[in-house]
């Protein structure tokens, strides 16, 4: 017990002296020039992770809010056909993550408006399922969108499209519907009356038009496009498992969910980040670079005095440990404020963008659907963030610390 414990107060001792030394060769050790250059590796080690935290921030902020902003307005899953067979509707009347399922027509045409026609989507719903979309409901501008259920030949269209088009309230608009008539196409016109707008800020704001079913049979519907099912879930993450369910339920269902529809966007924004991410890692990469060449100016001024260390009894895990202390101490302070940087870049970016905005004279978010720049903290990415940064500034500490360790006593104790 007694050599334990002296075994284990010699180890104590030993680390606060490895963590005294390498920080007093940090702050004071070394020439004046290798000094300089363990600083600006470590500031750059901070700007890197920093910038990496702020763009991963930002762009998990456009995917969440780009997600929010187009789920609360289409079908999760639609399914081309009005009726459901029986096993079908058994999956879906057995899933708990299942909020609704109604009756939804889907058509394309032109919705006109001081002679400028612009293609929409026209989207049908009943009125019982108009309720239940509360999204939309919060995202109205101008009138209700009870009036689809209270007014007959009602429509209700995006606030950008409606300015676009020179449309009020009470106008009346020309909705042109493609028809397919065999190897044609033709027309069908609809003069509906707007009763209301919405702003979701996403792209359904310029094409998107919404009608209520209930004030047509389903024979006119069919003849103007395409009647099918529309299924919303609690969680529209779980689209892709359930539509593979009920596919599973019958195999001759045409189904799609919003992945396959608005997949590519997506696909586009995950590609854009993990670009952005490979990019700037590459900074902090750069500043992994200037730890070695610091390290390795210290380890070369720094001889006789690892050479006395090791006549003193020191071994060279003693003094491989000594350097990559350094190392440690670097890469933590160098993390830890790279994040914290991150964060406060993450909230103050707003007002980041409007002075560069107010300099270029133009915002960067001109022509976008957003008027302010979304942020979304993820665990996941900060974590990864932190680990390969601290990562990167050890492996860089790493062959310095080595060569020191092998330097030869002999060599340098004149």
């Amino acid at each position: 017990m007694v050599r334990q414990g002296a075994a284990q107060a010699q180890t104590s001792i030993g680390k606060g002296l490895l963590r005294q030394m390498a920080a007093r060769m940090l702050l004071q050790g070394a020439n004046g020039f290798a000094r300089f250059v363990t600083w600006v590796s470590l500031l750059g080690l901070v700007l890197g992770v920093g910038v990496l935290t702020l763009v991963v921030n930002v762009m998990n902020g456009f995917d969440h809010e780009l997600r929010q902003r187009l789920l609360g307005s289409i079908s999760h899953i639609a399914i081309h056909q009005p009726t459901l067979s029986e096993p079908m509707q058994q999956v879906l009347a057995e899933r708990a993550d299942v909020r609704s399922v109604a009756k939804y027509f889907q058509g394309f045409g032109m919705v006109g408006g001081s002679g400028r026609p612009q293609p929409v989507n026209i989207i049908g719903f009943a009125g019982d399922d108009l309720a239940q979309m509360t999204d939309l409901t919060d995202a109205m501008q101008q009138g209700s969108l009870s009036h689809l259920e209270n007014f007959a030949d009602a429509v209700v269209i995006g606030e950008p499209l409606a300015r676009y088009l020179g449309l009020s309230l009470g106008d009346a608009v020309m909705i042109a519907l493609t028809v397919s008539q065999g190897d044609s196409v033709a027309l069908r016109w609809l003069r509906l009356n707007l009763v209301g707008t919405f702003e979701l800020q996403a792209e359904p704001d310029y094409s998107m038009v919404l009608v209520n079913l209930d004030h047509r049979d389903d024979a006119a519907w069919q003849a103007l496009g395409q009647l099918g099912t529309r299924v919303m879930l609690a969680d529209p993450m779980r689209a892709s498992r359930v539509g593979a369910m009920l596919t599973s339920q019958d195999a001759s269902a045409d189904l799609e969910t919003w992945e396959e529809v608005y997949g590519e966007l997506f696909q586009a924004v995950r590609m854009e980040k993990s670009m952005m991410f490979m990019l700037l890692l590459l900074v902090v990469a750069i500043a992994g670079f200037n730890i070695v060449a610091g390290q390795s100016m210290m380890v070369h001024d720094k001889r006789a005095q690892i050479a006395m260390l090791r006549t003193l009894g020191a071994d060279r895990q003693f003094v491989l440990s000594l350097f990559l202390s350094q190392g440690a101490l670097i890469a933590l302070v160098g993390t830890l404020g790279g994040m914290g940087l991150g964060m406060l870049l993450t909230v103050f970016v707003n007002e980041l963008v409007d002075i560069v905005g107010a300099v270029s004279g133009q915002h960067l978010l001109d022509g976008s659907y957003f008027a302010l720049v979304p942020t979304k903290l993820v665990g996941a990415d900060l974590a990864t963030i932190a680990g390969i940064s601290a990562l990167i500034a050890l492996l860089a500490a790493w062959m310095p610390a080595r060569r020191a360790s092998q330097l030869n006593p002999a060599q340098f104790l004149h």
